[in-house]
C-alpha cells in the first residue's frame, strides 16, 4: 500500500532540504510512498528548494496552497490532493523522526488500524528541548481533552498521525485552519469508533528558522476546537 507523507511548509528555507531527503533516505527501497509538501505562501526559498527537490527525487511534489494562509489550510488544500492509500502528516522543521514514519506505517498495516497516533507522552518516546512553558501546557490541554474525550491518548494536539484513505473520507469535512487541526482530526477519528493504535514517538526542537506556532492564538483555537467537540457529541 502506498504512503504519502504529506508536509505543510512555510518559510522552512533553513529545515526544508534536510527534512526531506532524511525522509526519503529512510523509507526508499523499503515501501512504496511519495513526498506531497504544501507550500504555504512561503516568501524565502521554500520554493525555490522545492522546486530543486523536485527536479532530483521522482517521487516528490509540491503544491502551493490555495487557501488562506495557516497549517490547518495548507494540510487541508493538501488533502484534497493527496495520492495513495494512507497518510502521514508531519512537519518540515525536522521535528519529527522518519523512523515513526516507517514504524507507524508497519503497525497500521500488520495490526490492520485505521490510524496510528504518535505521542510525546508514552513510555517510549523521547522529547527534546521543548520549551518549559509550552510543554505544560500542552499537558495540561491534553489531559483536559482526554477526561472530556474519554478516552486514554494522550497528545491530542500533536499533529504526527497516520490515517487510512477511508479514515480521512469519515473525518470530512474539517473546519480548522491552524495547528488545532490535529486536535480536530484525533477527535473526529475517535468519535467514528475507528480503530486506532499507538506509537511512542520522538520529537526534537527545531534547529533553523522559527516556531509558526503563536501560543496565545493556537490556546484559543484548540479550546474552540474541543467546545465544537462536546456540542457535537451532546
Amino acid at each position: 500500500m502506498e504512503l504519502c507523507v504529506l508536509i505543510p511548509a512555510k518559510n522552512e528555507e533553513g529545515s526544508l532540504n534536510e527534512t526531506i531527503l532524511n525522509i526519503y533516505k529512510k523509507l526508499n527501497n523499503s515501501i512504496s510512498f511519495n513526498i506531497l509538501v504544501i507550500n504555504d505562501h512561503s516568501d524565502d526559498q521554500t520554493e525555490s528548494i522545492l522546486c530543486n527537490l523536485s527536479k532530483t527525487i521522482a517521487n516528490f511534489s509540491y503544491i502551493n496552497n490555495r487557501f488562506d494562509s495557516g497549517v490547518g489550510n495548507a494540510i487541508k488544500f493538501g488533502l484534497e490532493s493527496w495520492k495513495g492509500d494512507i497518510l502521514v502528516i508531519c512537519m518540515a522543521d525536522g521535528s519529527d523522526s522518519p523512523n515513526d514514519i516507517l514504524e507507524s506505517y508497519y503497525k497500521l498495516i500488520d495490526g490492520n488500524y485505521d490510524c496510528v497516533f504518535g505521542s510525546r507522552f508514552i513510555r517510549g518516546s523521547s522529547v527534546k528541548k521543548y520549551p518549559i512553558l509550552k510543554l505544560l501546557l500542552n499537558r495540561i490541554f491534553n489531559n483536559i481533552v482526554k477526561v472530556i474525550s474519554k478516552n486514554k491518548f494522550n497528545d491530542y494536539t500533536n499533529i504526527f498521525k497516520m490515517y487510512s484513505r477511508k479514515a480521512i473520507v469519515e473525518i470530512y469535512p474539517i473546519e480548522s485552519t491552524g495547528f488545532s487541526i490535529g486536535l480536530e482530526m484525533s477527535l473526529k477519528a475517535f468519535s467514528s469508533k475507528m480503530k486506532i493504535g499507538y506509537i511512542p514517538i520522538s520529537w526534537k526542537q527545531r534547529t533553523s528558522g522559527r516556531s509558526k506556532l503563536n501560543l496565545i492564538k493556537n490556546i484559543r483555537l484548540y479550546v474552540s476546537t474541543l467546545v465544537r467537540y462536546v456540542k457535537y457529541e451532546s
